[in-house]
């Protein structure tokens, strides 16, 4: 396999994984809560 095909596949990967890390990081943001509200757990020093 020539030298150019192997350095395009490696840009092609990284930026394959590039978009990736933004659809993530989007999508984390996205679904955070207001400060104050966390999802599944009791208030601190509630009785379950």
């Amino acid at each position: 396999m020539p030298a150019t095909a192997v350095l395009i596949g490696a840009v092609l990967a990284l930026a394959g994984l590039g978009i990736l890390t933004l659809c993530s990081v989007r999508s984390i943001t996205r679904r955070r809560l207001p400060p104050g509200q966390a999802q599944g757990c009791p208030p601190h020093g509630a009785r379950v």
